[in-house]
């Protein structure tokens, strides 16, 4: 005969135990409890998509590193080869028309901008004789006219938000520490410039209903806090390893009361209300604890913890740690299904291209293969 499903447990899949309440007898759920049913499972899912993204990202990462950055890095030896070759053609009054030049000034300039893009250390004296020639200006100037458009922009993005930042300080030849110390300065004007305009707002008089508002959330505050003290000394003192005579008992007790007190330290409601789904379910005698009155009030901090958790989600792809991979997709969530096999073979591919272009111009043919790549470019 089938078993009649408990009136408050963790179902049971894969083995594992998953967070849900059913009802005795085939009784229709509450409202309140259909909606934790659905936030829990949104949760599950969220963080199940954030690990997910987490081992897929770190493994395109470690992929990028090994395969990838080897060939970018040779890929610029090479173009720096290339254009020292492409130049004196340029230079030269006879060997090529005024049109042709063009085409080819064009093509150094993206030879350039390749090398200076993927490549940390400064060119040499050689590429900025090269760079001035093209842009009619020292390559210094460039830095610095590139470092004060940069300012200008991130001034705006922030002002866009309500910040005014000064970046006057900021300069080309900052060490990683005063970089540092920069980003320590501003986070800290952020806070400070947030916590001003939060000041000034509370010295405005405010309407019925946002005091209303404001009421209500302080008391799903305190009720949230209270709630989430009392599920941990609840369960703290069954769970407690101290307390537990059997030796198999004690290992399993110390085990959850970590990840009891882990969850209790950061505000974790939904692992702890696993937990306690989880010790109701052994506990017999502990079935009906959940009342729809609990679960309004966790249903409100699930909420919460949901939307953080998508935001995580979300910004997970943005993270600087991944910006290797953001030049391969034209938004971040392509980042999932990036495919750096077919980039390692797009790679591979340009390098052979430049390498043969290459022995040619070092060889007899050299203005014949430069007029060709003129024509290609063309």
């Amino acid at each position: 005969m089938p078993q009649k499903p408990k009136s408050t447990a963790a179902k049971t899949q894969s083995s594992k135990l998953e967070l849900s309440i059913t009802k005795q007898k085939q009784q229709p759920l509450s409202k309140s409890q259909q909606a934790f049913n659905r936030l829990v499972k949104k949760i599950e899912k969220l963080r199940q998509d954030i690990t997910s993204t987490e081992q897929t990202l770190t493994e395109k990462l470690a992929f990028y590193g090994q395969h990838i950055y080897p060939l970018e890095q040779e890929l610029v030896g090479q173009r720096k080869h290339l254009v020292k070759l492409l130049f004196p053609f340029y230079t030269e009054k006879k060997t090529l028309t005024k049109k042709e030049k063009q085409v080819l000034k064009s093509i150094l300039a993206q030879q350039l901008n390749n090398i200076l893009s993927f490549s940390s250390e400064e060119p040499d004296e050689e590429l900025k004789a090269i760079f001035e020639a093209l842009e009619d200006m020292k390559y210094e100037e460039a830095e610095k006219l590139e470092l004060e458009s940069m300012k200008d922009e991130m001034s705006a993005i922030f002002e866009n938000f309500g910040f005014k930042m000064n970046f006057d300080d900021l300069h080309e030849n900052m060490s990683p520490e005063e970089m540092a110390r920069k980003m320590k300065e501003m986070e800290e004007q952020i806070f400070q410039q947030a916590e001003n305009f939060n000041n000034r707002q509370t010295t405005r008089k405010k309407t019925k209903k946002q005091l209303e508002k404001e009421e209500r959330e302080r008391q799903a505050a305190e009720i949230k806090n209270k709630s989430i003290s009392r599920i941990y000394k609840q369960l703290a003192k069954v769970l407690h390893p101290d307390l537990e005579p059997d030796a198999g008992q004690k290992i399993r007790k110390e085990a959850l009361m970590q990840e009891l007190t882990a969850a209790y330290e950061n505000n974790d409601l939904h692992t702890l209300l696993r937990l306690e789904l989880e010790w109701i379910q052994k506990e017999e005698t502990n079935l009906d604890q959940l009342t729809d009155d609990k679960l309004s009030i966790y249903n409100e901090v699930l909420k919460e913890q949901a939307a953080e958790l998508e935001t995580e989600y979300y910004m997970q792809l943005e993270h600087p740690r991944y910006q290797p991979l953001l030049r391969f997709a034209m938004f971040p969530l392509q980042l999932r299904t990036l495919n750096l096999k077919h980039e390692q073979k797009e790679l591979t591919g340009t390098l052979k291209s430049l390498q043969n272009t290459i022995s040619r111009l070092e060889g007899e043919t050299a203005l014949q293969e430069v007029k060709e790549v003129i024509g290609y470019f063309r």
